[in-house]
């Protein structure tokens, strides 16, 4: 779905809402990550002054450090805070609620020139799921593809977006770290089924690279779309869809044209061979079993994956 900056607490008694968003959305838009992005689109819809970060560095699957005007930043989970030994506690109510409503809470942490951390609040993403997410996994499940959800986001947001688009919750694994993605997908391939991953972002290259077959959106991050075999132009799941259903097609054509030219040759050949073609017949007739065969795939082009590819369906 599109990520959208929803929502968030203060901890800090002298800090405002719009400062805590203002040091989060500067640090953030040094990333291509959606979550960092809708941060940063949030706070200027807001006509808050984001600033472009210095000493930026992404702690995959954590969140980001920076450096801005106002001093060093850290935006994250509880453990990019914690290993930076800052206390979360104050926050702890805050993001259990977030995260119960399904959207992803992200920490912000500030320290002024030699002084150390401080928790400034939270900030979240509400993570808005597709109208067609539901449709895809359906459509998906019919075609009997085990449908999972491998996400850096915590448990709870990962499990509420699954049971609204109908992936069961025994295939969801949450708070998966971006080299761990690779893993889990080495692991649903270890008993021999051939994995498509489908991701859009930085965290998600090396997963995308290690699967059979890797398909980025075409929205997503460059090191995505680098990584991935398949690059959808567009960011509706039903695409995913669509693009099993043309390659189905394509190998069914491929077969048709195989067959053809097969069993053409088969029956020609002895023909010739026995002198009852003559030279002339004989050439002509290869070039109609090459001229049947191109014909055959320039059909292909008359077919629209709005639904499955059918072999005796008009001109296809």
């Amino acid at each position: 779905g599109d990520a959208a900056a929803d929502g968030g607490a203060v901890v800090e008694p002298a800090v405002t809402d719009e400062f805590l968003l203002e040091v989060a959305a500067s640090a953030e838009s040094g990333s291509e990550h959606p979550l960092a992005e809708a941060i940063v689109d949030g706070a200027r819809e807001r006509d808050i002054d984001v600033e472009s970060p210095e000493g930026f560095e992404s702690v995959p699957g954590h969140g980001v450090t920076a450096t801005t005007s106002h001093g060093r930043v850290l935006v994250g989970n509880r453990k990019l805070l914690r290993d930076e030994g800052v206390d979360v506690t104050p926050a702890e109510d805050a993001m259990d609620r977030l995260e119960r409503e399904g959207k992803t809470a992200m920490l912000v942490a500030l320290a002024a020139e030699g002084d150390d951390y401080r928790l400034l609040g939270v900030v979240a993403d509400a993570d808005t799921v597709k109208e067609s997410a539901e449709a895809a996994v359906s459509e998906l499940r019919d075609r009997d593809v085990d449908v999972w959800m491998i996400t850096g986001d915590n448990e709870r947001t990962a499990r509420a977006v699954a049971k609204d688009v109908g992936i069961d919750s025994d295939n969801v694994m949450a708070s998966v770290l971006p080299e761990d993605k690779a893993d889990a997908v080495d692991d649903i391939q270890d008993d021999g089924r051939r994995a498509m991953m489908v991701g859009d972002g930085v965290n998600d290259a090396p997963a995308l690279a290690t699967a059979y077959v890797g398909c980025a959106i075409g929205s997503g991050t460059d090191v995505a779309i680098e990584a991935a075999d398949v690059t959808l132009m567009r960011d509706d799941p039903l695409d995913v869809v669509q693009a099993i259903r043309v390659s189905a097609g394509t190998l069914s054509k491929i077969k048709q044209n195989l067959f053809w030219a097969l069993g053409y040759n088969t029956a020609m050949i002895p023909l010739a061979s026995l002198g009852l073609l003559q030279p002339v017949l004989a050439a002509a007739a290869m070039a109609v079993s090459s001229v049947s065969v191109l014909t055959n795939s320039l059909l292909f082009r008359r077919y629209t994956p709005d639904e499955d590819y059918r072999l005796l369906g008009f001109l296809r």
